[in-house]
């Protein structure tokens, strides 16, 4: 609290400064001394609005005795120096000291008795015990012995003892608030009460006895108390702790025993009779008359003194006999106020006391942890909180304002030395329960488990690779967003994105390369779209868009052309520029009024952008409700094929170019249908690689494949053995039990050794992988053949043509088809050509139609080829027939 510490600064300097003044300049010390009294009285008063202690009156009080104390100086100043009147002691200014000593003790009563919960009388009457003995002796010591001497009445004597016993009763009510530690920062303001008043005794004794003595003491010396008074208590109720004093709080040490108490005030009862004992044996007795009065009110507060104490003793000797036996886990209560402390001080919660005013008036040693502070007590609560929940703050209080007894949850944050915590408050309103007399604050730390709550939630409705939302949060917008189209004019879009050829990236790059792909493309998208927009990851490459508040379906479909330009754009990795493009669907709240359908309908129209090509996007229509319906109905055909086995294999001979005969065949798939007749492969194969359905349908062929070939290498009449090439899909390579699976076939009965052939897409091969390489060089150790399929159309590197075991390159039939037409494409593949006879590798051409590509690709050096224009595809039987056709009369199979 900076401006504490200022206005604290501030009254030390300006007293500090008054104080050189007073000594430095006489003339100046009665005005001085007016303006640093009156200065104190305005410092307790600013203590009381800045720190607003559970109880003010008595601070109040104090102030108003400092008042009449600066008055009655001032009264005198004008007195003297202005109307030249000075009247002797005692003056009406020395009317206005004595009544400001009972202002002074009532406000030092208060403060004792809000400290001790109700048991200030037994203190009050004590300080008056001592303050009528000290009185006693000082009448019979100072006053009696002087009443002969000339000079001083008997009213200026008593006056000069006046103001000392007058102090003194002050510092014996005052002395109730010492702690252990005075002067510590929880109990500083009791310090300096206690050192104030013992600063204005000592000055107060001194010019009293002087006065008594016969010389008039100095004016600077009993001033001087004052001001040294005044700048203590003006400092204490500045201090923060000063909301201490007026806050209940158990004696700082155990209070004496029965007997000792009654020691104490046998001892103060002789007082009286020893000091008359005494004179009489001097013969130094006068007048009894002041002593007798003495006496009497020293018997009679002995005599109440008692009465508290005989009153008093059943209770108090129950609690103290309470900490000698161990508190019993039955009754928690047994061990009083001391137990419940040590509970307090073990648990991690914070426990407040909250005044009416909102002051705490209490607080456990937790919260200093907790808030960060040393001093909590005697803040207001809501400085405690966070700015931005302070109203709640006000609210929960105001809450408590329906009926003693009642609870109020919340959650507020408070400003602690690590940062915003959160806590969990528990408000209870026990204003009216004597023992406690406030509201009950507790407040948990609940950082860790908001932070794991948010944690767990964040993840349930978002993506963990990209941290976008997921399915689940992105239906619950859309639904929201519809709701909003009932109400407003608004239109909400949903644009469904499917990266073409992730799967590629996967299996050549890497799932880590993926990941990162997957990051970009979602951050992308979300710098692409608009504040109100959302963009969601629903599975491994699908993306989704919700934009709401669209005008047309027309907004949509322009966003969609504008996805694809941004996502055509090549992504940097440090694997190097990866290109990878997109097909979206488009459907709008026109198609329909359900998330899920809605959703739906964007998957189907996405579908059809597939279908159409790369970097396509496509508009639901109704019509592709139908395609979907059939997709789902091929969908689960091919689970009951797979199942039944229900393929054919064709065969299509691969040739010798030069030498016209057939060397081998490539096993091709077929799906016969008897209600639809035959399901072309551009069909079912990409739905079974999506679905999984690839692997059992690979493992088949590979049997299959095997199988047909032993039988036809039977049928051949010498010759070399034809060789079987088979199609493996990426996902098969990756298949724990392929290897037993080609094992399994090349143990195929009658299947000649070194005849299977097994064909892989570069992208399998780009990938480095440890896996992949130790499979290839195991199927080598088993005599089978490896060659590369459709070469040149994918990620194409030498490097894997050098680190892995390849026998065989066939270029793909796009190559082919422009070579007498196009001299570069010619150059390309003569140039592939020629690598591969370098490398020591065959070369098969694809997709040979025409005999002018046949004689090119003679020309070039290419022995091997396959295509129409040797044979289509063929059944197992044809394919005996073919091993004895030459390439120059080429054999026309009807079957496709």
């Amino acid at each position: 609290m900076p401006s504490v510490h200022r206005l604290m600064a501030a009254h030390i300097a300006l007293t500090g400064a008054a104080c050189c003044l007073y000594l430095a300049w006489p003339g100046l010390r009665q005005p001085l001394w007016a303006v640093v009294v009156l200065a104190g009285a305005v410092a307790v008063v600013l203590g009381v609005r800045t720190h607003r202690p559970g109880h003010r009156w008595p601070w109040l009080t104090l102030a108003a005795g400092l008042t009449v104390v600066a008055v009655g100086g001032t009264r005198a100043h004008v007195q003297g120096a202005y109307v030249q009147v000075s009247g002797p002691a005692p003056s009406p200014v020395d009317a206005f000291g004595l009544v400001a000593y009972p202002l002074l003790a009532l406000g030092a009563f208060g403060l004792v008795r809000y400290r001790r919960g109700g048991r200030a009388l037994p203190g009050l009457l004590d300080a008056l015990m001592v303050t009528t003995g000290l009185a006693l002796v000082g009448w019979i010591h100072l006053v009696e012995p002087l009443a002969t001497r000339g000079g001083l009445t008997w009213q200026q004597r008593a006056l000069a003892l006046a103001y000392p016993l007058g102090d003194m009763m002050l510092l014996a009510i005052l002395a109730r608030l010492l702690p252990p530690r005075p002067l510590s920062g929880r109990d500083r303001a009791a310090g300096l009460l206690v050192l104030g008043t013992v600063a204005l005794l000592l000055f107060d004794l001194a010019a009293g006895i002087l006065l008594l003595d016969g010389g008039m003491p100095s004016g600077a010396l009993p001033g001087f108390g004052w001001i040294l008074l005044c700048t203590a208590w003006g400092a204490a109720a500045l201090d923060p702790s000063m909301t201490g004093p007026a806050t209940p709080r158990p004696p700082p040490r155990p209070l004496p025993g029965p007997r000792v108490r009654l020691v104490l005030l046998a001892l103060a009862t002789l007082v009286p009779p020893a000091f008359l004992l005494v004179e009489r044996q001097a013969d130094r007795i006068r007048g009894a008359a002041v002593p007798a009065a003495l006496a009497c009110v020293l018997f009679l507060l002995v005599v109440l003194r008692l009465a508290g104490v005989a009153a008093a003793h059943p209770k108090g000797s129950a609690h103290e006999r309470v900490p000698r036996t161990p508190p019993r886990a039955k009754d928690p209560h047994a061990a009083g106020e001391a137990y419940f402390r040590t509970l307090l001080s073990s648990t991690s919660d914070v426990v407040l006391v909250v005044g009416d005013d909102s002051t705490v008036r209490y607080a456990s040693p937790s919260a200093r942890a907790l808030f960060g502070r040393p001093e909590v007590a005697g803040n207001a609560l809501r400085d405690l909180i966070d700015p931005q929940d302070r109203q709640r703050v006000d609210r929960t209080l105001a809450a408590l304002d329906g009926g003693p007894g009642r609870d109020v949850h919340d959650h507020w944050r408070v400003a602690g030395r690590g940062g915003l915590v959160e806590a969990e408050a528990h408000c209870r309103d026990l204003r009216t329960d004597e023992s406690v007399g406030g509201l009950v604050v507790t407040l948990r730390d609940v950082t860790e488990q908001r932070k794991v709550r948010h944690e767990l939630s964040h993840r349930a409705l978002h993506d963990p690779v990209t941290g976008l939302p997921n399915r689940t949060l992105l239906l619950e917008r859309i639904g929201r967003a519809l709701l909003r189209d009932r109400r407003e004019s608004s239109l909400a879009c949903v644009l469904l994105i499917d990266l073409d050829d992730f799967r590629t990236v996967n299996e050549t790059l890497g799932h880590a390369a993926g990941d990162r792909i997957l990051k970009a493309v979602g951050a992308r998208l979300s710098e692409t779209l608009r504040r109100t927009d959302t963009v969601a990851r629903l599975s491994g490459d699908e993306f989704a868009v919700l934009m709401e508040e669209a005008r047309q379906p027309l907004d949509a479909e322009l966003l969609a052309e504008q996805v694809i330009q941004v996502l055509d754009r090549p992504f940097e990795l440090p694997e190097g520029p990866v290109h990878v493009s997109a097909g979206v669907g488009v459907a709008t709240a026109l198609d329909s009024a359900d998330a899920e359908e809605l959703l739906t309908c964007a998957g189907l129209a996405v579908y059809a952008a597939k279908s159409a090509g790369n970097r396509q996007w496509r508009r639901f229509v109704p019509r592709l409700r139908v395609r979907g319906a059939e997709r789902h109905d091929l969908h689960a055909r091919l689970d009951r094929a797979i199942a039944r086995e229900e393929f054919a294999l064709r065969y299509q001979p691969v040739v010798d170019i030069a030498g016209g005969q057939v060397i081998g065949f490539e096993a091709l798939v077929r799906w016969p249908q008897a209600r639809c007749g035959l399901v072309s492969p551009v069909r079912f194969i990409p739905l079974a690689e999506e679905t999984g359905h690839i692997r059992p349908l690979g493992a088949w062929v590979l049997r299959k494949a095997a199988a047909d070939m032993a039988r036809v290498q039977q049928s051949a009449d010498g010759g070399a053995a034809p060789y079987i090439s088979v199609n493996v899909s990426g996902r098969q390579w990756q298949d724990i039990g392929f290897l037993d699976e080609v094992r399994r076939a090349v143990a195929t009965p009658g299947l000649a050794p070194g005849s299977l052939q097994l064909e892989l897409t570069e992208s399998v091969l780009v990938r480095r992988d440890d896996r992949l390489d130790q499979v290839l060089r195991s199927l080598k150790e088993l005599g089978v053949r490896i060659a590369v399929d459709d070469f040149g159309t994918g990620f194409s590197s030498l490097r894997y043509l050098r680190d892995f075991p390849v026998d065989i390159l066939k270029i793909d039939k796009t190559y082919i088809d422009d070579i007498p037409r196009d001299p570069r494409q010619a150059a390309l593949v003569r140039g592939i050509v020629s690598l591969a006879r370098t490398l020591g590798l065959q070369i098969i051409a694809e997709g040979i139609e025409q005999r002018r590509q046949r004689d090119l690709l003679t020309a070039m050096g290419c022995r091997f080829g396959q295509g129409y224009l040797f044979a289509r595809p063929m059944t197992v039987e044809q394919s005996a027939v073919a091993l004895r056709r030459h390439y120059g009369d080429p054999f026309h199979s009807d079957v496709r």
